[in-house]
């Protein structure tokens, strides 16, 4: 009889084995013998384990009068960190590995499962706004950086992974696997600490200054401790939650969806009548993603998000079913639907400063420039975004990055772009890092030391 492998020699056989083994078995209280069962025949069986209990249950709200009251209690203290970063989507992610290279130690909380929010959990595909075309009609790189070197890493992942340079400067298209890898390993890379499944949900405030932030998760509500904290939550939550003053807008809604075969349509059989939308392409030549620019609405209602996003679901089977049931069309099929709905705008910082299309337009200058975007129609040059505008008014040591920062709302829809929201979060994370180890509020940090690093960082100020 075949004798069960250990799980000493399953970790070696895989390449687990030695500390990294240890540790797994050390943290998760895992056994190396099979549960009860027939051995012979354990299949998944041999993987379960009892373990203690890892959660705690605190006293639960009760009812009152009609009123549901939250008991007080004490939030255990999950970590501790120089800078803790909220939203892990492309600003986040950029604010992150920013402050984590500054030398900052750097928490990054997002309340998915992967990074890249809209860009990649939400499908939303190509990269504008990267540049600006010149008097000599050549175009030129504005967005620089860790923007720029993240699509430099992309094109070394091959070109399933990011298409090649457009006819209008750079405009690429990336895969969403690829680009969630590619922050993964930047994240490591960096030494950031990184907490997926984590929500975003309070801060921890004395007077007018930040000590950290609240998140919930599978292991309870609980506290991390920072110096320093940047609100990338594209919606604003944190400083919401801290007091900051906004203004608040509707917007669009939308939804992606992607389908795959488009290379087996075979349009010379369907009827002359018949027009479909096959949306955008992508790095795999198979498949196409499909941007539905959605309905206005509230993207802070639960409810109308809900029915938004149900709406968009079976829109987009119907169609792809009618599109099936046309000759030539047959093959192709609804490969993925985005797991975050397109919310563009919602709440937008009353900042230190404020900018405004019009400034956007003429290309204001600014002494505390630390962000420039691109333009993504190059009918207007690139336009700086100052310190000012990643920071609240009375508010201490919180700095916004992303498509919530201080804009009027005819910006938002250059500011809410990929690259410019990984260009604000680079200025945000060394701000935060700097702020932290100068042991200065964010307010008070010296523009010229934050110029200085963010340029030795490869970003372009203009």
């Amino acid at each position: 009889m075949k004798q069960p492998i250990s799980r000493r020699n399953l970790l070696k056989n895989l390449g687990i084995g030695g500390v990294a083994g240890l540790s797994l078995a050390a943290t998760r209280g895992f056994a190396d013998q099979a549960t009860d069962g027939d051995p012979e025949r354990a299949g998944f069986a041999s993987r379960i384990n009892k373990i203690g209990k890892t959660t705690v249950d605190p006293p639960s709200p009760y009812m009152e009068d009609g009123k549901v009251i939250q008991p007080a209690r004490e939030l255990p203290v999950f970590h501790q960190a120089d800078v803790v970063v909220v939203g892990g989507g492309a600003s986040g992610f950029a604010a992150a590995v920013a402050a984590a290279r500054t030398g900052a130690k750097t928490a990054l909380v997002e309340r998915r499962g992967s990074l890249g929010g809209l860009w990649t959990n939400g499908i939303v595909l190509v990269v504008i706004g990267t540049s600006v075309r010149e008097s000599s009609g050549e175009y030129k790189l504005v967005t620089r950086g860790i923007c720029e070197e993240f699509l430099q890493r992309l094109e070394k992942m091959g070109p399933n992974a990011i298409t090649s340079k457009g006819r209008n400067g750079y405009q690429p298209t990336v895969d969403p696997e690829a680009a969630k890898v590619l922050m993964d390993e930047m994240i490591q890379e960096a030494g950031v600490d990184m907490f997926f499944h984590a929500w975003g949900v309070d801060v921890i405030k004395t007077g007018s200054a930040l000590q950290g932030v609240i998140f919930e998760s599978k292991e309870g509500r609980q506290a991390i401790i920072a110096k320093n904290v940047v609100d990338a939550s594209g919606d604003g939550d944190i400083y919401h939650h801290a007091g900051a003053d906004y203004e608040q807008i509707s917007h669009g809604m939308g939804f992606v969806y992607r389908i795959g075969n488009v290379d087996r349509i075979d349009g010379s059989k369907a009827p002359k009548d018949k027009k479909f939308n096959l949306g955008s392409s992508e790095p795999l030549k198979s498949t196409r993603w499909v941007n539905n620019l959605g309905p206005r609405g509230n993207g802070l209602d639960v409810r109308e998000i809900s029915k938004i996003e149900m709406m968009h679901r079976q829109s987009a089977w119907n169609y792809v079913e009618r599109m099936r049931q046309t000759p030539g069309y047959e093959d192709v099929f609804l490969l993925s639907t985005c797991t975050e709905i397109g919310v563009r705008a919602t709440r937008l910082l009353d900042g230190v400063k404020k900018i405004s299309k019009k400034a956007a337009i003429i290309n204001t200058k600014y002494d505390d420039t630390v962000a420039v975007s691109g333009d993504d129609s190059f009918k207007h040059p690139e336009f700086a975004i100052p310190y000012g505008s990643l920071l609240p008014k009375e508010i201490d040591n919180l700095i916004v990055a992303g498509r919530c920062i201080s804009v009027a709302p005819d910006l938002i829809d250059r500011v809410r772009l990929i690259p410019v929201c990984v260009v604000t979060g680079q200025a945000a994370g060394v701000a935060a890092a700097l702020a932290a180890k100068g042991d200065v509020t964010s307010r008070n940090l010296p523009i010229q030391e934050l110029q200085r690093v963010l340029k030795s960082q490869g970003a372009y100020l203009g």
